[in-house]
């Protein structure tokens, strides 16, 4: 996957724009976040995929199930997942309130959505991340 030559200032508008916008299943959990702000950087179609896979909560924890759990559905689209130091960009899992969760790594800290919109947390709680 080749990011583009603005990426940051993608990432950042993107995670802007979700900035005070709530979490939603099928509209703005944490996968389809993830995936709005991997496909402003890359030009990729991820969230377009995964709304055509899930549209409520049930639809999308019967798709997590069926993909053996958030880590092997994101591998399925980004590859083998990695442990250890997160870049910028990067697509984070951490374990958040819903458990398993995920957010993009912006330094030391991770952009993740949250029932009142975007939140921080320390880059440090990362379980595994996916280059970008």
């Amino acid at each position: 996957m080749i990011r583009r030559s603005d990426w940051l200032e993608k990432m950042w508008s993107t995670i802007e724009q979700h900035q005070s916008k709530p979490f939603a299943w099928g509209d703005n959990d944490c996968c389809l976040f993830s995936a709005k702000v991997v496909d402003a950087m890359c030009d990729s179609t991820f969230a377009e995929k995964l709304k055509e896979k899930y549209h409520d909560q049930d639809s999308a924890i019967k798709y997590i199930v069926e993909e053996g759990g958030i880590e092997a559905a994101v591998s399925n689209y980004l590859g083998k997942s990695k442990t250890g130091r997160a870049q910028r960009g990067d697509v984070v899992m951490f374990d958040g309130s819903l458990g398993d969760t995920l957010g993009i790594c912006v330094g030391n800290t991770i952009a993740a959505v949250s029932e009142s919109g975007v939140i921080y947390m320390p880059r440090s709680v990362t379980i595994c991340y996916w280059t970008i």
